[in-house]
């Protein structure tokens, strides 16, 4: 059978990856891996769609990702009217400040709230 038209078992997938197969189970009802549900409780999963889900979920980039990116992102680029993201301002002003007021910026950018001072 040809590798793109291979079909694999949960428990292959568990032992490639070195997961417990309730975990692969678990990818494959969530739509997280894609396989093909044959009856009630069996599953097949393609090859390609291993390696699809190998490719989604690894933080190792491939060579054409480090060579269109670059080195290392720089700061952010100011936006059209003139003004830095909120995130990067807030961070640069709170660096100086406690670990608890850090986190109150953090937890206020993420919920979109303002805060008392602004």
């Amino acid at each position: 059978m040809k590798e793109e038209t291979q079909m694999l078992n949960p428990r292959q997938v568990a032992e490639i990856l070195g997961v417990h197969q309730k975990t692969v189970h678990l990818w494959l009802r969530s739509g997280r891996l894609q396989g093909i549900k044959i009856s009630y409780r069996a599953w097949r999963i393609p090859q390609s769609a291993l390696d699809s889900f190998l490719a989604n979920n690894s933080n190792i980039r491939s060579r054409q990702q480090k060579d269109t990116s670059g080195s290392t992102p720089g700061p952010k680029e100011p936006a059209a009217d003139g003004k830095q993201s909120t995130l990067v301002t807030e961070h640069q002003e709170s660096a100086a400040a406690s670990p608890q007021s850090r986190m109150k910026h953090y937890i206020r950018d993420i919920m979109g709230e303002q805060g008392p001072e602004e």
